[in-house]
């Protein structure tokens, strides 16, 4: 399909269909954002302002800064510790074919876990966390409805876009249930022990390259995905002609 074809508000099948090609890609307009700078003084006498938060992701992972959260520890008794984002393809992963969709594991960095469509259990680190952002993703993609609603409730950051996509997954099945492209490569948008920003590469079955940026958090233990208020599994979904700049990750050649 082309970039034109990318669902978009309510001209898509579902909240998550397509492995990220989804609605986040193609807002229509422009949303204005009113930062607020909120301006403290300390004790000496000093202006303090806070340093506005990135409202996109930056263009290369950085480690988490001094004052960032400590690790908390691996899952499941994984065992990869490395907080450094891969800028390679990363080594031990294997691929697993789940409804056509090759998924990728690690004995490291996970999943640790898997009980039905639900595969949890991910290494508090950069990799793990790419294992993870591609895990739920692709499964959501090939899900039924009622696996679908099983990984929401496990695997997502509660908020409006889950509950937007356990409505729309109350109705009529929303999916075709198979894959429509392969990941290909991936990018490291931003990193900290807290979230996650990761560009997925997928080449799709007519020959063409979509890239979509999906964002991780950890919370209970264990990397969740964030879903857009409209329900979509990613955001800044466009169309790219290769994997050029982006680091080769695929279990399908």
């Amino acid at each position: 399909m082309s970039i034109n074809d990318l669902p978009t508000g309510d001209d898509k099948p579902g909240p998550f269909r397509r492995r990220g090609f989804i609605a986040a890609a193609v807002f229509l307009g422009l949303v204005a954002v009113l930062a607020i700078v909120v301006i403290t003084t300390d004790s000496s006498g000093k202006s303090n302002t806070p340093a506005a938060s990135e409202s996109q992701p930056s263009t290369g992972a950085r480690p988490a800064p001094a004052s960032s959260p400590a690790v908390t520890g691996n899952s499941c008794g994984l065992t990869d510790t490395n907080q450094t984002p891969p800028t390679s393809t990363p080594k031990g992963v294997t691929w697993q074919l789940i409804k056509g969709d090759a998924m990728p594991t690690s004995p490291s960095a996970g999943p640790g876990k898997i009980e039905g469509p639900v595969a949890r259990c991910y290494a508090h680190t950069p990799l793990g966390a790419l294992i993870a952002a591609s895990q739920i993703g692709d499964r959501l993609g090939v899900a039924s409805n009622a696996d679908a609603i099983q990984i929401l409730k496990a695997q997502a950051v509660p908020g409006p876009g889950v509950d937007r996509g356990l409505k729309e997954l109350a109705g009529p099945e929303v999916g075709t249930g198979t894959a429509d492209g392969q990941l290909a490569a991936f990018q490291f948008a931003s990193y900290t022990p807290d979230t996650a920003v990761i560009n997925l590469v997928s080449r799709m079955n007519n020959g063409t390259y979509n890239v979509a940026t999906f964002t991780v958090k950890w919370m209970d233990g264990d990397w969740k995905l964030q879903l857009q208020d409209n329900g979509a599994d990613s955001s800044n979904v466009s169309q790219v002609t290769s994997t050029a700049g982006y680091i080769p990750w695929s279990g399908v050649s």
